[in-house]
């Protein structure tokens, strides 16, 4: 046994020497990695705590206050309008963007010619940066300069501000980021159409002789994950946007568009309130979670 034993023993010695080894390496790999997302992460996040929760000087910390900054925001600094505006901007971004992708990912299924071509069109505004985006939509919704101010001119209308009405800039600045985030939901859909089986589109278009009941009742089924998960993108991203509302509007007219986001912006870097500003991140942050976790459990609800 001694002899059969001994051979053996330098096995053993590289194979733990090659666990050991692994190890390290997966070590090097994770803990730079980790260390740059609490740099970039918790940090910011903690300091934003504290921050909230004291009286400041920009970036001065003053006395603790407590609660009072959020106290404040929602009893005299307008905190449940900005809230307002944002869950609007968020739900009529994906009434329109939703359809519009899902629409747009079921005719790109279809053999036409140029396909790849269109598909590269389609996507377009996805590489556009939300800067570009909103200036490119602000000159097209402006009232003297734009193609649509110069079609309702054409009509008798005159000029038609609607960028600067309260009454429509909301539902401009809904389009603009509209046309800017279809492409996330086109892509995502487009690639779960993908895995639906031809044989059984063709076996429910043979049974229901309808290509929209086909599409309700066998396609829009399987592909419901990946579309939900692209709904769950596109509303983190909207709720948190600032970036196309500060090119096409800056908050207005009279806080039509001024959303969580876009208020982050003005009292950071315009009022210099720092800890209001904090204050309204974490809100951001807390209404962020919830939306995460709500479409987490109907996600899981649609797996099982």
């Amino acid at each position: 046994m001694t002899a059969q034993a001994l051979p053996m023993a330098p096995a053993a010695v590289a194979r733990g020497s090659a666990r050991r080894r692994e190890r390290n390496e997966a070590a090097m790999l994770f803990y730079p990695a980790f260390a740059l997302v609490v740099a970039v992460s918790f940090f910011p996040l903690f300091y934003a705590i504290r921050q909230s929760l004291h009286a400041a000087d920009y970036l001065e910390l003053g006395p603790f206050v407590g609660l009072r900054n959020f106290v404040t925001l929602f009893t005299e600094g307008g905190g449940f309008h900005y809230l307002r505006v944002s869950i609007a901007f968020v739900v009529g971004s994906l009434l329109v963007t939703l359809p519009l992708g899902v629409g747009l990912a079921v005719l790109l299924t279809r053999p036409v010619r140029c396909q790849t071509a269109f598909r590269m069109i389609l996507t377009f505004p996805w590489v556009v940066s939300e800067l570009v985006t909103g200036y490119l939509w602000m000159w097209f919704f402006d009232g003297r300069l734009g193609p649509l101010g110069g079609f309702f001119a054409q009509l008798g209308f005159g000029t038609v501000g609607i960028l600067t009405s309260p009454d429509t800039a909301l539902g401009a600045v809904i389009v603009a980021n509209a046309w800017h985030a279809y492409p996330l939901v086109m892509v995502f859909t487009l690639a779960a159409l993908q895995t639906v089986p031809t044989e059984v589109r063709e076996a429910a278009r043979l049974d229901t002789r309808s290509e929209w009941q086909t599409f309700r009742y066998v396609t829009f089924p399987l592909i419901r994950g990946a579309i939900l998960v692209a709904a769950v993108l596109t509303t983190l991203r909207t709720f948190n946007g600032v970036t196309l509302i500060v090119a096409m509007t800056g908050g207005g007219p009279v806080g039509a568009t001024d959303t969580l986001g876009m208020r982050v912006f003005v009292e950071a870097f315009q009022f210099y309130r720092m800890e209001v500003a904090c204050a309204i991140a974490l809100v951001i942050f807390a209404m962020n979670i919830l939306a995460s976790i709500l479409f987490v459990r109907v996600l899981r609800g649609e797996q099982e």
